[in-house]
């Protein structure tokens, strides 16, 4: 499920912006077309001869979503976003060290709103990803984090973290601003269940939690059949 931050805030600040200028057009300040110095000259007329220029602009959920949330029942989403993710690693049998060599993540959106930022929060949720997978253990002594600090709790630098290839699939969604439905949690949510499954499919071995750490690798290792010396698998 991806957050509705772009989908919900963006199509309210949509719809403002659109009643904003249809009240500069109607007022003759503005005419279409127009640039962008155009424009900020008109908000300035409006204010100096008009008065305060303010819109707003109110949620409404969409035709046949309702949630109840006295009772959390219902749709709680209008949309949702779709998301496709492929890790390649290569497992090192004598050391249980594990590798992710490519990673591809395929998103379904809606609409792209800024291509740079969305491709920068695609990128940074499979890193998080891969360091949930391989890296990131939480160690408890006396009900504290006993690995609190930078220097032993372990996260994935820059070598850890493989080529990124991001694609984007968009359909746009009616509600959403300039059809957008977000991306939300889900490049954080998918990255960590393909690593693992990439190194499950590499060993025949299954794992139940996470990180897959070498120790890990090796002791499942030692009471299953011997693989090859060194795999690699999507």
């Amino acid at each position: 499920v991806a957050s509705r931050t772009a989908m919900v805030i963006g199509h309210l600040v949509h719809r403002a912006a659109a009643e904003l200028k249809a009240r500069l057009i109607e007022s003759g300040l503005l005419t279409l077309p127009y640039t962008p110095e155009q424009f900020h000259t008109a908000c300035a007329a409006y204010l100096e001869s008009i008065g305060p220029l303010r819109t707003k602009a109110q949620y409404q959920e969409p035709p046949g979503i309702h949630w109840d949330d006295a009772n959390y029942r219902g749709e709680a989403y209008g949309a949702f976003s779709w998301a496709v993710y492929v890790a390649e690693v290569t497992v090192d049998t004598t050391t249980g060290e594990i590798q992710v060599d490519d990673f591809i993540a395929l998103q379904e959106v809606g609409r792209v709103l800024h291509p740079v930022l969305a491709r920068g929060q695609i990128e940074g949720g499979v890193a998080q990803g891969i360091g949930f997978a391989l890296y990131e253990k939480v160690v408890w002594r006396d009900g504290k984090m006993a690995n609190n600090q930078m220097t032993n709790y372990i996260i994935p630098g820059a070598m850890d973290v493989p080529p990124i290839r991001v694609f984007f699939e968009e359909i746009p969604y009616e509600h959403g601003p300039m059809g957008a439905k977000g991306i939300g949690e889900l490049p954080m949510d998918g990255p960590a269940p393909a690593v693992v499954n990439a190194v499950e499919n590499a060993l025949g071995i299954s794992f139940s939690k996470i990180p897959v750490l070498p120790e890990d690798v090796l002791a499942a290792l030692s009471v299953a059949p011997e693989p090859a010396e060194s795999l690699a698998w999507q």
